[in-house]
């Protein structure tokens, strides 16, 4: 059996977990196939979508998979090539195939705005948050959190991301982003100590928990931090249970700050790479990811 694994062929961000999962996939006795969705074919027709695939000028290749996981879309420079890959992506689903994480809830954990209003509205604490494209309601925000992180909303690795104790240094990041054209998010600063967790949770269940232990005050692996093996405790593994169900997910990294006023969940990473994760644990995503998969294709 063919399994899919979508992602662009421009470029991949962590291809050791795109390994991972071609391996899993071989050691079940299917083939991997990767389903690049920048170069995808759609084709829409009375009662059928079909999809077929062709990289640069080679033969356009029919695209038939049961099921497949979804890495990644890319880097986008337009909102509707954005828009495109996203429903050649979703195509797929229409097609026939199982696609883990869906494509609608991968596009929607995937924003920050999106995904934080969807877990506030279950009632999981969430660190106070404004968005806006107004750079006075930024700077007001700023003044009132004290302390304040500004992200992108589709950021991801600790990328662009500002810590600002200054609403008047806020402003001068605000009125860059507003010629930008781009929206303002500002997050309360939340004190967590030396780092945070990230819990990973595949088809409802934990399948473990790493402490990122940061430098400074990032805690991203991919800036430095680093990974160790963390117990999960019950409250921890409840919320991280509800915030992938909350937000339809078949599994997530979810990223968990302990305060002294308890548990935040500062987000939940639909497509989480797990290198850092593997490497403190010594448990692979990939394993548990391709066996849910199969588990779904064969309902």
């Amino acid at each position: 059996m063919k399994i899919g694994i979508i992602r662009p062929y421009e470029v991949e961000f962590n291809p050791g977990d795109v390994a991972d999962l071609e391996e899993a996939i071989k050691k079940r006795g299917h083939v991997p196939v990767r389903i690049y969705v920048d170069m995808l074919e759609v084709k829409i027709e009375r009662g059928r979508v079909a999809l077929r695939q062709a990289v640069g000028r080679g033969q356009p290749e029919d695209v038939e998979v049961p099921g497949a996981v979804l890495r990644h879309l890319g880097i986008f420079r337009d909102f509707e090539q954005f828009l495109y890959r996203v429903w050649a992506a979703r195509a797929l689903e229409e097609a026939g195939a199982y696609v883990m994480n869906p494509v609608l809830p991968w596009v929607v954990a995937g924003d920050k705005m999106a995904a934080l209003m969807k877990l506030a509205k279950a009632g999981l604490p969430v660190p106070p948050t404004v968005v806006t494209e107004n750079m006075f309601v930024g700077y007001r925000a700023v003044a009132e959190f004290g302390r304040a992180v500004v992200k992108q909303m589709r950021g991801a690795m600790g990328y662009g991301v500002f810590l600002v104790d200054s609403p008047d240094v806020a402003f001068h990041i605000f009125s860059a982003l507003v010629n930008l054209n781009k929206p303002i998010y500002v997050q309360k600063f939340l004190e967590k100590g030396s780092g945070d967790y990230r819990v990973v949770v595949v088809g409802g269940r934990v399948i473990g928990a790493e402490y990122r232990r940061g430098e400074g005050w990032k805690t991203n692996v991919a800036q430095g931090a680093k990974p160790e093996p963390a117990k999960v405790t019950p409250q921890m593994e409840e919320l991280a249970v509800r915030a992938v169900e909350t937000l339809a997910l078949d599994y997530g990294g979810v990223d968990i700050a302990e305060t002294s006023d308890g548990y935040y969940i500062l987000e939940v990473n639909p497509t989480m790479s797990w290198q850092g994760f593997k490497q403190a644990t010594g448990i692979n995503p990939a394993e548990h990811i391709v066996d849910y998969l199969l588990e779904k294709i064969k309902k």
